[in-house]
Protein backbone atom coordinates (compact mmCIF):
# COMPACT_ATOMS: atom_id res chain seq x y z
CA UNK A 1 0.00 0.00 0.00
CA UNK A 2 2.57 2.33 0.72
CA UNK A 3 4.49 1.81 -2.85
CA UNK A 4 0.69 2.41 -4.34
CA UNK A 5 0.38 5.73 -2.13
CA UNK A 6 4.26 6.60 -2.97
CA UNK A 7 3.57 6.15 -6.98
CA UNK A 8 0.30 8.28 -6.63
CA UNK A 9 2.18 10.87 -5.08
CA UNK A 10 4.99 11.13 -6.96
CA UNK A 11 2.72 10.99 -10.47
CA UNK A 12 0.56 13.81 -9.13
CA UNK A 13 3.32 15.64 -8.54
CA UNK A 14 4.91 15.44 -11.87
CA UNK A 15 1.69 16.39 -13.35
CA UNK A 16 1.21 19.54 -11.24
CA UNK A 17 4.75 20.18 -12.16
CA UNK A 18 3.82 19.82 -15.73
CA UNK A 19 0.51 21.79 -15.49
CA UNK A 20 2.83 24.36 -13.36
CA UNK A 21 5.81 24.79 -15.89
CA UNK A 22 2.40 25.25 -18.74
CA UNK A 23 0.59 28.02 -16.61
CA UNK A 24 4.31 29.71 -16.19
CA UNK A 25 5.05 29.54 -19.41
CA UNK A 26 1.47 30.94 -20.57
CA UNK A 27 1.93 33.71 -18.34
CA UNK A 28 5.74 34.88 -19.72
CA UNK A 29 4.59 34.55 -22.88
CA UNK A 30 1.78 36.65 -22.35
CA UNK A 31 4.21 39.22 -20.53
CA UNK A 32 6.46 38.99 -23.33
CA UNK A 33 3.99 39.75 -26.41
CA UNK A 34 2.82 42.87 -24.05
CA UNK A 35 6.15 44.29 -24.10
CA UNK A 36 6.94 43.47 -27.08
CA UNK A 37 3.38 45.52 -28.47
CA UNK A 38 4.31 48.10 -26.34
CA UNK A 39 7.72 48.71 -27.55
CA UNK A 40 6.86 48.32 -30.93
CA UNK A 41 4.06 51.21 -30.15
CA UNK A 42 7.06 53.28 -28.44
CA UNK A 43 9.13 53.33 -31.21
CA UNK A 44 6.37 54.20 -33.54
CA UNK A 45 5.35 56.89 -31.32
CA UNK A 46 9.05 58.34 -31.66
CA UNK A 47 9.44 58.14 -35.05
CA UNK A 48 6.49 60.17 -35.61
CA UNK A 49 7.13 62.70 -33.29
CA UNK A 50 10.97 63.11 -34.42
CA UNK A 51 9.05 63.40 -37.79
CA UNK A 52 6.52 65.95 -36.27
CA UNK A 53 10.37 67.88 -35.40
CA UNK A 54 11.82 67.64 -38.72
CA UNK A 55 8.75 69.13 -40.13
CA UNK A 56 8.77 71.88 -37.54
CA UNK A 57 12.75 72.48 -38.43
CA UNK A 58 12.38 72.92 -41.83
CA UNK A 59 9.71 75.48 -41.33
CA UNK A 60 6.52 73.24 -42.87
CA UNK A 61 2.98 74.12 -41.81
CA UNK A 62 0.72 71.26 -41.20
CA UNK A 63 -1.93 72.60 -42.97
CA UNK A 64 -0.37 72.38 -46.54
CA UNK A 65 -1.63 69.23 -46.04
CA UNK A 66 -4.74 70.16 -45.90
CA UNK A 67 -5.33 72.92 -48.41
CA UNK A 68 -3.45 70.76 -50.69
CA UNK A 69 -6.40 68.52 -50.82
CA UNK A 70 -8.97 70.98 -50.66
CA UNK A 71 -10.05 70.51 -47.37
CA UNK A 72 -10.88 73.40 -45.07
CA UNK A 73 -12.14 71.85 -42.03
CA UNK A 74 -10.72 69.79 -39.45
CA UNK A 75 -11.89 67.66 -36.88
CA UNK A 76 -9.28 65.80 -34.95
CA UNK A 77 -9.88 62.53 -33.13
CA UNK A 78 -7.33 61.52 -30.22
CA UNK A 79 -6.65 64.33 -27.44
CA UNK A 80 -3.32 63.55 -26.56
CA UNK A 81 -0.08 65.03 -26.92
CA UNK A 82 -0.13 64.17 -30.92
CA UNK A 83 -3.97 65.54 -31.01
CA UNK A 84 -3.39 68.71 -29.53
CA UNK A 85 -0.39 69.26 -30.82
CA UNK A 86 -2.48 69.25 -34.46
CA UNK A 87 -4.92 71.18 -33.16
CA UNK A 88 -2.61 73.94 -32.31
CA UNK A 89 -0.73 73.83 -35.18
CA UNK A 90 -3.95 74.47 -37.20
CA UNK A 91 -5.37 76.90 -35.10
CA UNK A 92 -2.12 78.99 -35.00
CA UNK A 93 -1.79 78.80 -39.16
CA UNK A 94 -5.15 80.38 -39.29
CA UNK A 95 -5.51 78.75 -43.24
CA UNK A 96 -7.79 75.68 -42.79
CA UNK A 97 -10.38 75.46 -39.55
CA UNK A 98 -9.54 73.96 -36.79
CA UNK A 99 -13.80 72.79 -35.54
CA UNK A 100 -13.27 70.53 -33.03
CA UNK A 101 -11.87 67.82 -31.32
CA UNK A 102 -13.04 64.24 -30.90
CA UNK A 103 -12.21 61.29 -28.09
CA UNK A 104 -12.37 57.68 -28.04
CA UNK A 105 -11.00 55.75 -25.11
CA UNK A 106 -10.42 59.33 -22.39
CA UNK A 107 -14.16 60.33 -22.57
CA UNK A 108 -13.82 63.14 -20.01
CA UNK A 109 -11.21 65.31 -22.69
CA UNK A 110 -11.62 68.46 -22.58
CA UNK A 111 -10.12 71.22 -24.57
CA UNK A 112 -9.43 75.19 -24.27
CA UNK A 113 -11.06 76.75 -26.96
CA UNK A 114 -13.01 73.80 -28.50
CA UNK A 115 -15.67 71.12 -28.15
CA UNK A 116 -14.70 67.79 -27.50
CA UNK A 117 -16.96 65.05 -28.36
CA UNK A 118 -17.32 61.46 -27.66
CA UNK A 119 -16.93 59.25 -30.35
CA UNK A 120 -19.73 56.15 -30.06
CA UNK A 121 -21.69 58.44 -27.66
CA UNK A 122 -21.77 62.11 -29.77
CA UNK A 123 -22.95 62.99 -33.14
CA UNK A 124 -20.38 64.43 -34.63
CA UNK A 125 -20.83 68.09 -36.39
CA UNK A 126 -20.11 67.88 -40.03
CA UNK A 127 -16.06 68.99 -41.12
CA UNK A 128 -14.29 68.10 -44.62
CA UNK A 129 -11.99 65.72 -42.82
CA UNK A 130 -11.23 63.54 -39.13
CA UNK A 131 -7.44 63.56 -38.51
CA UNK A 132 -7.32 60.75 -36.83
CA UNK A 133 -4.02 61.33 -33.73
CA UNK A 134 -4.88 58.67 -31.86
CA UNK A 135 -1.38 56.26 -32.06
CA UNK A 136 -3.09 53.37 -30.59
CA UNK A 137 -5.37 50.87 -32.48
CA UNK A 138 -5.80 53.59 -35.20
CA UNK A 139 -7.18 51.57 -37.89
CA UNK A 140 -9.99 50.34 -35.61
CA UNK A 141 -10.52 53.48 -34.22
CA UNK A 142 -10.71 55.15 -38.04
CA UNK A 143 -13.27 52.21 -38.68
CA UNK A 144 -15.85 52.86 -36.16
CA UNK A 145 -15.04 56.87 -37.04
CA UNK A 146 -16.32 56.12 -40.78
CA UNK A 147 -19.26 54.88 -39.37
CA UNK A 148 -20.00 58.29 -37.83
CA UNK A 149 -18.27 60.86 -39.75
CA UNK A 150 -19.01 61.77 -43.73
CA UNK A 151 -16.16 63.54 -44.55
CA UNK A 152 -12.28 62.32 -45.36
CA UNK A 153 -10.84 60.20 -42.35
CA UNK A 154 -6.97 60.55 -42.46
CA UNK A 155 -4.15 59.93 -40.30
CA UNK A 156 -1.40 62.08 -38.54
CA UNK A 157 0.83 59.09 -40.24
CA UNK A 158 -0.56 59.90 -43.38
CA UNK A 159 -0.25 63.64 -42.93
CA UNK A 160 3.39 63.62 -41.75
CA UNK A 161 4.21 60.97 -44.74
CA UNK A 162 2.78 63.31 -47.43
CA UNK A 163 4.41 66.55 -45.79
CA UNK A 164 7.76 64.81 -45.60
CA UNK A 165 7.17 63.55 -49.61
CA UNK A 166 6.70 66.58 -50.92
CA UNK A 167 9.43 69.01 -49.39
CA UNK A 168 12.06 66.21 -49.69
CA UNK A 169 13.08 65.16 -45.83
CA UNK A 170 13.84 62.24 -44.97
CA UNK A 171 12.29 59.93 -42.21
CA UNK A 172 13.65 58.48 -39.12
CA UNK A 173 14.43 54.56 -39.64
CA UNK A 174 16.54 54.13 -36.91
CA UNK A 175 19.71 54.75 -39.01
CA UNK A 176 21.70 58.09 -39.30
CA UNK A 177 20.49 60.83 -41.21
CA UNK A 178 24.00 61.76 -42.09
CA UNK A 179 25.66 61.59 -45.17
CA UNK A 180 29.05 60.48 -43.57
CA UNK A 181 30.23 57.28 -43.32
CA UNK A 182 30.02 55.34 -39.99
CA UNK A 183 33.49 54.83 -38.46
Amino acid sequence: MRKSNLAALLFGAAIGAVTGGKLVKKVWLEKYRKQKKEGAASRHEGELLYNLLKLKQEGVRLSEYFTGHNLQSAAVLGMGREGRYLLEELIEEKEISAVYGVEADYLGSVHESLLVYRLGEDKLPPADCLAVCDLNETAEKAAIAQKEFAGTIVTLEEVIDWLMDRHGIRKWRGQSTSGRPAK
